[in-house]
C-alpha cells in the first residue's frame, strides 16, 4: 500500500534526519516523569508495544507505554533496537541485560489522509514522538553520539549541509540536534547517489518529487547523560506543529533552536516500518547489494559443548559469518548435557529466534524442545547430527558421513597393501555413541569396505569386538576409548602380538587409543585414524603416532549452515544437493552434503596451514 511506503519514507527522514532525540534538560528525564509528561500530553497507555503501536493510526490521542520486564526489553531489543544498535557498532557493548527500561510515546494528527498520496504537497500531518532509554551502564555519551554521528553519514548527512542553527552537536555534552526544513533535508539526500537510488528502490519514490512541493520542517536529537538516553522526534507536513510543540512542554524542554515553525511528525504502523527503515539502511551502508530484509532477525544455534575443538571453531564460524550478514545469534554449548541444551533451545525459542540450528546431544530428548519450535513454525535445521524419528526437523546440513567411514577404511587398505598382501593383519575398531545417528554411518562405511578383506582371512579382529555396539564409545569419550583400548590391549596383545591397524571413528578416540598404546603397548605404532583434525590429533600426525584424520572443514559446514537459515529467512529455495537421502524414520530430510578430504604427515600443510584453518606455530 502506498500509505505503507509513505510511513517508511518519513520515518526514514525522521530517524535519518536527526536518529535518536533529546535536548540539554532532558537528562534528567527518568521512566516516572516520562509516565507524567505522558499523562499531561493525554496519552494512552498501550501494555504490548509491538503489536499494539500500529492501531496509532487510529488513535490521534496517540499512546505510550514502559517496559521494565525482561521479556519485553529483550522483545523490544531485537525488534528495534538491534539495528541500530548495529549500524552503530554498539552492539556488543548494549545488550538486552544491560537495559533497565525502554520508554516510549506517539501522537499525531492526519493519519486518515495518508493512505493515497505519493507525495506530500497535499498532504497534512503533524505529530512527534519520545524515546526513554535507561541503562545500567554509563559514560556512553562519546559513543553513542559517534554511532549516531556515523549513522547520519549513512545518507550522506553531515553538520556541513546545515547552518550552525540547524545541526548542533558535542561529544562532551553528548547531544545532536538537527532542525531544517525538509527541502534542505532533500538537497542533503540528493547529494549522496546512494541514498537517491536506495530511497526509491524502496520507497518507490523520487527524493526530489517527494519533498519539492511540500512545506515543514523536520526536528530530531539525542541527549544522552550518564545511562539515560532520551530520544525527541518530530516533524509537520504543511501543517502547524502543535503535537510537537506540546511534546516539548510536556517533557519540560523550552529549548527555542528545537521548535518547529511550520512542521509535522507522523508515525503510521511502526512495527512494519522498522524493517524496510533497516533494510534501506543497511543498503545503504554496503553500496546497495544483496542485504536481505530479514536482518534483524534472531538466529539461535545450539552446540553439544566446548570440550572439542571443533565445537567451538563451529559456532564461531556461524557467528561471525551471522553477524556479517546483519543477523543476531544467541550461540549456546549445552557442556554434553542434555537437560542443558533442552533448556537453551527452550530459552531461544522463547526470546523470539527465526530459524534454529541445532547439533543434538540425545536425539529423542532434544525432540520435546523441537516440537515447541514447530508449534510456532520456527524452521529447525539439523546441524552435522540428524535427528532420528523426529517430524519437527526442516532441513539437514553435514558432510557425507558413509564416505568417511570409506575413506577411513581405504587409508588403511593402502597402507597395509591389503590388495596384494597375504595377512592376516590384526585390526581393531574404536566407533563413535551409539546415541549418535552418525556414527553408525561412519561405522558402515568402513565395514563395507573391510569387510572383503575380513571374510578372505587378510584382516581378522583380534579381539572379536568388530560389531558396531561393541566398538561404541559413549559420549566419544578420550577417557573411555583409552579404557577400553587398554583392556584390548593388555587382554589380548600382551603376548606381543602386533597390532597393524586400529581404526578409529574420530579424533578424540584415536587420542584416547594413542594414550593407550603409549602407556600398555611395547610395539611401534600401527595406522590409526580419526576424523576432525584436532591440533592435538594433528601434533600426532605430524609426530608418527596417529597415521591420518579425515579434515572435515568446518568453516564450509559453517557457511553452508548461515547459508541455508539466511535463504530460509529470505524467502528464497534451500540450497539441498541431495547425495544421499536421509530418512529419519519419520521424515525424507532435505540435505546438503559437503565432501571431506584427509590429511596425513604428507598433506597436512597443504590442507590446513596454506588454507588457513592453522598456523604453523600452532602444530609445533
Amino acid at each position: 500500500m502506498k500509505n505503507t511506503k509513505i510511513a517508511a519514507s518519513l520515518l526514514a527522514v525522521a530517524m535519518l534526519a536527526g536518529v535518536f532525540a533529546g535536548c540539554s534538560k532532558t537528562s534528567d528525564i527518568t521512566a516516572d516523569k516520562f509516565v507524567k509528561a505522558c499523562g499531561k500530553l493525554g496519552l494512552e497507555e498501550y501494555e504490548d508495544y509491538l503489536d499494539s503501536m500500529p492501531g496509532l493510526t487510529d488513535a490521534e490521542d496517540g499512546c505510550y507505554m514502559v517496559a521494565d520486564d525482561e521479556d519485553t526489553i529483550e522483545e523490544l531489543m531485537e525488534e528495534t533496537l538491534k539495528p541500530f544498535l548495529i549500524l552503530m557498532d554498539l552492539d556488543d557493548d548494549i545488550e538486552a541485560e544491560d537495559i533497565t527500561s525502554i520508554s516510549a510515546a506517539v501522537k499525531g494528527t492526519g493519519f486518515e489522509d495518508m493512505k493515497d498520496y505519493t507525495s506530500l504537497d497535499e498532504l497534512k500531518t503533524n505529530g512527534a514522538a519520545a524515546i526513554q532509554i535507561t541503562l545500567k551502564k554509563t559514560d556512553f555519551a562519546e559513543e553513542i553520539i559517534d554511532g549516531a554521528d556515523d549513522l547520519l553519514s549513512i545518507a550522506g548527512i553531515r553538520s556541513k549541509h546545515f547552518s550552525d542553527k540547524e545541526y548542533l552537536s558535542s561529544k562532551s555534552e553528548g547531544y545532536i540536534r538537527l532542525h531544517v526544513d525538509l527541502k534542505s533535508f532533500a538537497k542533503a539526500m540528493s547529494d549522496n547517489d546512494t541514498a537517491v537510488n536506495e530511497f526509491r528502490s524502496i520507497a518507490g519514490i523520487d527524493i526530489d518529487d517527494f519533498f519539492g512541493s511540500s512545506k515543514g520542517d523536520i526536528a530530531a536529537s539525542i541527549d544522552v547523560k550518564g545511562g539515560n538516553i532520551f530520544i525527541l522526534l518530530g516533524c509537520a507536513i504543511n501543517s502547524k506543529a502543535s503535537v510537537y510543540e506540546d511534546f516539548l512542554a510536556a517533557f519540560g524542554i523550552l529549548n527555542d533552536a528545537m521548535k518547529l515553525s511550520d512542521n509535522k511528525a507522523f508515525y503510521d504502523d511502526l512495527a512494519d516500518v522498522f524493517p524496510s527503515l533497516y533494510k534501506y539502511i543497511l543498503k545503504a551502508r554496503q553500496g546497495g547489494s544483496g542485504v536481505n530484509p530479514g536482518v534483524t532477525q534472531m538466529v539461535g544455534v545450539s552446540l553439544p559443548t566446548k570440550d572439542l575443538q571443533r565445537w567451538v571453531q563451529d559456532g564461531e564460524n556461524m557467528r561471525k559469518d551471522f553477524k556479517n550478514k546483519g543477523y543476531s545469534v544467541d550461540l549456546q554449548f549445552a557442556s554434553n548435557d542434555v537437560a542443558t541444551q533442552i533448556s537453551q533451545i527452550e530459552n531461544m525459542i522463547n526470546s523470539g529466534c527465526k530459524v534454529l540450528i541445532v547439533a543434538p546431544i540425545d536425539f529423542p530428548a532434544v525432540n520435546q524442545a523441537l516440537e515447541k519450535a514447530h508449534q510456532k513454525g520456527i524452521p529447525v535445521i539439523a546441524y552435522d547430527r540428524l535427528f532420528y524419528d523426529s517430524e519437527y526437523v526442516d532441513y539437514y546440513v553435514s558432510f557425507d558421513d558413509y564416505q568417511i567411514g570409506v575413506m577411513q577404511a581405504e587409508y588403511i587398505i593402502n597402507k597395509l597393501d591389503l590388495e596384494n598382501a597375504k595377512g592376516p593383519f590384526n585390526i581393531e575398531f574404536t566407533a563413535g555413541d551409539t546415541s549418535d545417528f552418525h556414527a553408525v554411518y561412519f561405522y558402515n562405511g568402513a565395514m563395507d569396505v573391510l569387510r572383503p578383506y575380513y571374510n578372505s582371512g587378510v584382516i581378522r579382529f583380534v579381539s572379536g569386538q568388530k560389531g558396531f555396539s561393541a566398538a561404541a564409545t559413549e559420549a566419544w569419550s578420550t577417557e573411555k576409548a583409552q579404557a577400553r583400548a587398554e583392556d584390548i590391549i593388555t587382554r589380548f596383545y600382551s603376548d606381543g602380538t602386533n597390532i597393524d591397524a586400529w581404526l578409529c571413528s574420530n579424533d578424540s578416540t584415536a587420542l584416547g587409543v594413542t594414550n593407550a598404546l603409549e602407556a600398555t603397548y611395547a610395539g611401534k605404532y600401527p595406522v590409526i585414524t580419526g576424523q576432525d583434525c584436532n591440533i592435538t590429533n594433528v601434533k600426532n600426525i605430524i609426530n608418527g603416532k596417529q597415521s591420518m584424520s579425515v579434515f572435515r572443514d568446518t568453516r564450509i559446514l559453517a557457511s553452508q549452515a548461515v547459508k541455508m537459515a539466511d535463504q530460509i529467512l529470505t524467502g528464497q529455495k534451500v540450497e539441498t544437493n541431495g547425495t544421499m537421502t536421509f530418512n529419519n524414520g519419520k521424515l525424507t530430510i532435505p540435505s546438503y552434503l559437503c565432501l571431506p578430504v584427509f590429511a596425513d604427515a604428507n598433506n597436512y600443510k597443504e590442507i590446513l596451514i596454506k588454507s588457513g584453518y592453522y598456523r604453523e606455530d600452532q602444530l609445533l
